[in-house]
């Protein structure tokens, strides 16, 4: 059976998919020398990876997925990861990347400093040699960029997946998941000015466990208007499949932008498509908030609390649960959050509902009112 866990980094992203042929791959790293005090509840990143990694006998992930180049997405990779392009960055404790996923921005992308450009380098010096990389989005930026690195891009078309596709390699057979790729969009890569946000990587996994289907959103840090092209261009290819959702990580650590331009009062307002995208969560669904303590009061920053009372009332009216890392089991002690997805379901460790289902009073997953109810027809 496969697994998801969202790591408890403050404002900052880092999960964990365990698919059901033991593949890993692991979406955005995040570490700070900050966790190590007393004081700091967030997690050691690299300890609880290398534990893990150590547990299943081995030094490496299938897939390694940076969504873009922010700090909170990359901060520390250098440092944990064996990098081909420098000895500096292959010590015996760096821990190996099969493939490695970036969005063509993060190709692109000049000015970078620190993590992100190291990674940056790993991306291009990957795709210079033709392997261990999958880029997303084939903007005529990329084309001239190989050109100029005496690279011909047609020599690295089977390296690059575009949105509306599905990455090769997964399958209802092999792995028993496919990876559908909703963004970046050619256009946002293409533009003379990137926003690293809109074209970072939004993806949606389908997970096949005996006769039922669950899906998990990858919303990263897009903002709403990206959200309502995914949406509009996917209803009008009559896909709807690949909306449906039992799992969403929320985007931007539970910004309101991810919903609306306005942040409203109290509860943020979506737009009509993205309201369309959350009312096609399942019975008994989980929406994850990689982020801080959700405040009581108005922020500028997030979490804000008006979109965490909309995300909420979504899980109210699904049986379903709000979770956030920072908050989960408590906001004194927080945890991994731990999905596991079997035949059976979705199982989390983390919540007061599955306690309550734990000990027999209260199930999560009931009769379905949106298409199929998780199971594939």
């Amino acid at each position: 059976m496969a697994k998801l866990t969202f790591y408890p980094l403050g404002n900052a992203d880092s999960c964990l998919v365990e698919f059901a042929d033991g593949r890993l791959m692991l979406v955005d790293y995040f570490y700070c020398k900050e966790t190590e005090s007393d004081e700091d509840k967030r997690c050691n990143l690299p300890e609880k990876l290398k534990a893990m990694l150590g547990s299943k006998k081995r030094d490496y992930f299938d897939v390694v997925a940076f969504t873009h180049a922010d700090n909170d997405h990359v901060s520390g990779a250098e440092e944990f990861f064996w990098l081909e392009h420098a000895d500096k960055y292959q010590g015996d404790d760096h821990i190996k990347m099969k493939e490695m996923w970036v969005p063509a921005c993060y190709i692109l992308e000049e000015g970078l400093e620190g993590s992100a450009r190291i990674i940056r380098q790993e991306a291009r010096h990957r795709l210079k040699e033709g392997k261990g990389i999958r880029v997303f989005s084939q903007p005529n930026a990329l084309d001239e960029w190989l050109k100029s690195q005496k690279v011909d891009p047609e020599s690295r078309r089977n390296l690059i997946t575009t949105a509306g596709t599905c990455v090769p390699g997964f399958t209802k057979e092999n792995g028993q998941a496919e990876i559908f790729i909703h963004s970046p969009f050619k256009f946002q890569v293409d533009e003379e000015e990137i926003d690293r946000n809109n074209a970072s990587l939004v993806f949606h996994i389908t997970f096949f466990e005996g006769d039922r289907v669950s899906r998990a959103w990858f919303g990263d840090d897009a903002e709403y208007d990206i959200w309502d092209r995914i949406i509009y261009k996917t209803k009008s290819k009559k896909r709807i499949e690949r909306l449906v959702w039992d799992v969403f990580k929320i985007s931007h650590h539970c910004s309101y932008s991810a919903l609306s331009e306005e942040k409203g009062k109290d509860k943020t307002e979506p737009t009509k498509d993205i309201k369309y995208l959350f009312d096609l969560g399942q019975t008994g669904c989980y929406l994850i908030s990689s982020s801080e303590v959700i405040p009581t009061k108005d922020t500028e920053q997030p979490p804000h609390k008006q979109a965490a009372a909309y995300y909420k009332e979504v899980a109210d009216d699904k049986a379903g649960e709000f979770l956030v890392t920072m908050e989960t089991p408590t906001k004194e002690k927080p945890e991994e959050i731990v999905i596991t997805i079997g035949s059976y379901g979705l199982i989390c460790n983390g919540g007061e509902k599955n306690e309550q289902k734990r000990q027999g009073g209260y199930s999560t997953r009931k009769e379905p009112s949106i298409i199929g109810g998780g199971r594939f027809a």
